[in-house]
């Protein structure tokens, strides 16, 4: 029953079902822009965690660099 299914999602936790980033889906803050895609590409990864140190301070997802680019080339004039 339904009831049953909400008693124990409400026992799991969140470590259970987490991914745990390997070291190339990490990037610096001050790294550029070429670099980061670099370690998208070549790690195939969809996200990299931005870190500055040891804090992680955002996430650049595949849609934030592909965004940025196509206003790059917008911009450009032919």
């Amino acid at each position: 029953p339904l009831r049953d299914v909400c008693s124990k999602a409400a026992k799991l936790k969140v470590k259970k079902f987490m991914y745990t980033p390997t070291e190339g889906e990490f990037v610096q803050a001050t790294a550029t822009l070429d670099e980061a895609i670099h370690l998208l590409v070549m790690g195939n990864h969809q996200s990299l965690l931005v870190t500055e140190g040891e804090d992680i301070v955002g996430v650049l997802r595949v849609s934030d660099v592909f965004a940025e680019v196509f206003h790059i080339m917008k911009s450009c004039e032919i």
